[in-house]
């Protein structure tokens, strides 16, 4: 090899030794260069932890500065101040950040909003005090401020009968509704009723088949039992208006739909079909240990027997 050098030109040699001290250099630059930088000189240390210690102490007057908070997140609801403002609102109508200035938590507020969703409305002050996760302190606080329009009272109308608005209302508490051929627009006249609860109200009588008892619209999901209460006089429910279920001619499938049947109940009975080749009567379902005798109530006015002539659909 160093034989081998001797024979290299002066160019050569000199190109040679270039490339050495600049690989040099490199490595020397790998290992110096970044103490440099990660390690900057301090001149005056006791300064540097002055500052330090001051900027340290700022922070703890002021540890909400940089907490993280969301408005409907319950866990840190108590770690973020609001400046409460108690005014006059409508409970109809205020949004939620309105309701959280009152003093609510947002999780309350949420759920106003939710009960509007659904068609509900605060006729009273009294109503609004009713709203799950509202105290009886914070109610009595937030009371006096409650003001809801004309349009929406419904208590002393009968000391008001030259009142137009008054008149109105009469008449819509004594309009009496047949479930099973009112539209949305007719199951709005009940009080309590919105457009989100007549939809559901619909919705379940298509799914149902029809109503045969006005207790049926406790089925529905999260039905105030308080607005039943008010509208229960004023409702009917014809039995003749439901459409039934062929019995001996359904599929699995057809029956399961239906929200009194459950997989295991249609398979029961399309098998007892099978095997009798025909059903006469709800008392065959009997010996169906699928079947309690509550069960049986509920779908017997939704089964028909009868051999009728049309294809079943």
């Amino acid at each position: 090899m160093f034989k081998a050098f001797l024979f290299f030109s002066k160019g050569q040699k000199i190109g040679l030794f270039v490339l050495l001290g600049i690989l040099v250099l490199a490595v020397l630059a790998t290992i110096f260069v970044p103490k440099l930088l990660l390690e900057p000189k301090i001149e005056n240390n006791a300064d540097f932890m002055a500052q330090l210690s001051d900027f340290q102490n700022s922070m703890k007057d002021r540890p909400q500065r940089f907490q993280k908070y969301s408005p409907f997140d319950e866990k840190n609801s108590n770690n973020f101040k609001i400046q409460i403002v108690l005014r006059d609102f409508n409970p109809n109508e205020l949004d939620s950040a309105g309701f959280v200035k009152l003093g609510l938590k947002p999780f309350i507020a949420k759920n106003i909003l939710s009960y509007r969703k659904k068609g509900g409305k605060f006729r009273t002050a009294d109503d609004f005090g009713k709203i799950y996760g509202i105290s009886q302190e914070q109610f009595a606080q937030l009371k006096p401020y409650i003001k809801i329009p004309p349009e929406n009272l419904v208590q002393n109308l009968e000391t008001q009968p030259k009142n137009d608005l008054a008149k109105n209302y009469i008449q819509k508490v004594d309009t009496i509704i047949e479930l099973n051929s009112a539209d949305t627009t007719d199951l709005q006249k009940l009080r309590g009723i919105g457009s989100g609860w007549a939809k559901a109200i619909v919705a379940y009588r298509q799914k149902l088949g029809g109503y045969y008892s006005v207790n049926q619209l406790l089925e529905i999901k999260n039905f105030p039992a308080e607005t039943f209460a008010k509208i229960e006089q004023n409702l009917t429910a014809d039995a003749s208006k439901i459409q039934k279920i062929e019995i001996n001619r359904a599929t699995v499938e057809f029956l399961r739909n239906h929200p009194y049947l459950n997989f295991y109940q249609s398979k029961a009975i399309y098998e007892l079909r099978r095997k009798k080749e025909k059903l006469n009567s709800i008392d065959e379902l009997q010996i169906l240990p699928d079947f309690t005798e509550k069960d049986l109530q509920k779908i017997a006015p939704y089964l028909n027997f009868k051999e009728i002539e049309r294809k079943y659909r």
